[in-house]
């Protein structure tokens, strides 16, 4: 029985179903001799996965599947796993879009999904007018997930570091998505950077879907996998996960982008236009700069390497 231990830190309002995909997928692969072991992280469990791997003492997996970008985007805790890391960027058949353009990471991170972010609104018109880093007063969510994070990226690359400072300090940041979300629904906030998801919730009346100028933020996930699992059995398990069943079910439950080939379903938020910190950039970015502006302007906000030095 070859074993395989997966990290798992995936669609959070999904997990539920996630969780049960991969027990029933589990039993399908022990009667191919393949023992499938998950350890789960993100919200719900201990912690991210990228404040575990961000340990010293961290036991890497066979294979990652992750929309926790600091697992990929962070040198400190990217480097730990890099090298082991089989060229697993063609295991699975992609179809091509400009989302997928945006999110390809080189030849050993497999892109599987994102979430696009986008405008819940009640300030019909206006959105179309503002470029990302101009607004006052817009809300977003998720400080130590990926999506703020994205969010801050993106303005940084495209209108400069002093640009994604302004933003944040004239944003109403939560903790997650759904906070901000709530923000417009209580009034706290006109207009709110959200998961798609979300934003189809608007009425049409009161409240709206708006797409950003620059097209839907994505927060892409990835797969990746380790030599330290024979490649046969890596390459097996990475099908069995990004099959048709998982991809039809992101799509229609929760409007992801999917890019396995084996779905023929599509996000409402798929067109010419997005927008995502591109890898070249990501490669200059120093951690110390990002973190050290990103925690100076949110007080909740975590940087995993200093949080494990303070512990240490």
């Amino acid at each position: 029985m070859t074993h395989i231990l997966l990290y798992w830190n995936h669609i959070c309002v999904l997990h539920r179903q996630e969780k049960a995909f991969l027990q029933e997928l589990a039993g399908r692969l022990r009667r191919e001799d393949i023992e499938l072991e998950v350890r789960f992280f993100g919200l719900g469990y201990p912690e991210h996965m990228s404040e575990y791997l961000a340990r010293p003492d961290a036991v890497l997996p066979d294979l990652i599947v992750s929309a926790d970008l600091e697992v990929f985007e962070d040198r400190a805790i990217f480097s730990k796993m890099e090298p082991e890391l089989y060229p697993a960027a063609d295991w699975v058949s992609l179809r091509e879009s400009p989302a997928l353009d945006a999110v390809r990471r080189g030849d050993k991170l497999l892109p599987a999904a994102a979430i696009p972010l986008v405008y819940y609104t009640r300030e019909l018109g206006i959105c179309e007018q503002m470029r990302l880093p101009d607004w006052d007063g817009l809300a977003f969510g998720g400080i130590n997930n990926s999506a703020v994070k994205t969010v801050v990226k993106v303005v940084w690359e495209t209108w400069g570091r002093e640009a994604a400072s302004g933003l944040l300090d004239r944003s109403f940041v939560t903790d997650m998505p759904i906070g901000a979300f709530q923000t417009v629904r209580q009034g706290q906030a006109r207009t709110a950077l959200v998961p798609s998801l979300y934003a189809l919730r608007a009425d049409g009346q009161s409240t709206f879907l708006r797409t950003p100028q620059e097209g839907p933020v994505l927060i892409p996930s990835y797969l990746c996998a380790r030599t330290s699992a024979p490649e046969w059995a890596a390459r097996r398990v990475a099908e069995e996960i990004l099959c048709r069943e998982l991809c039809d079910f992101y799509v229609s439950n929760g409007d992801l982008i999917l890019f396995p080939a084996c779905t023929q379903l599509h996000s409402s938020q798929e067109g010419e236009r997005v927008c995502c910190p591109s890898a070249v950039w990501l490669d200059t970015l120093a951690r110390d700069d990002f973190y050290g502006l990103y925690c100076n302007k949110l007080p909740t906000a975590t940087d995993p390497i200093q949080r494990i030095k303070k512990q240490s």
